[in-house]
């Protein structure tokens, strides 16, 4: 009785172990989209982060960003620091949707499948 009671804890343990998120995310992933996410400097000079993501479709970009990375943001809710790393004039934190600007706030990105998000800390060349 001890025996079998001993490899059914063992049992449940292994799996419960095994079974762990491997998003890094604190919610559930139930309709599953891949995003890749680089955060860089110097105009992509050096890569802090170049990895996929799984996250939930729809997902904002603001909430997967603060949920699995270290994020300064200021009152207004404005990016200042990634990852370590602040911006200070004339460098800025610039960002990317698949290629291009994004004309809006990481707040208001709704991410889809195979989105490419660019973080870059950079000048100022306007």
């Amino acid at each position: 009785m001890k025996k079998w009671l001993l490899s059914l804890l063992l049992v449940v343990g292994l799996l419960t172990g095994c079974g762990a998120d491997a998003t890094n995310s604190n919610e559930e992933i139930t309709d599953p989209i891949d995003v890749t996410m680089i955060i860089s400097l110097d105009n992509d000079s050096e890569r802090i982060v170049d990895e996929v993501l799984t996250v939930n479709d729809g997902a904002m970009l603001m909430d997967v960003l603060t949920e699995r990375y270290d994020v300064e943001k200021t009152s207004d809710g404005f990016i200042e620091g990634l990852e370590g790393h602040s911006q200070d004039a004339p460098r800025y934190w610039f960002f990317d949707v698949n290629g291009e600007p994004s004309p809006v706030g990481a707040a208001d990105v709704e991410l889809s499948d195979g989105d490419e998000i660019h973080f870059d800390l950079h000048e100022w060349e306007g």
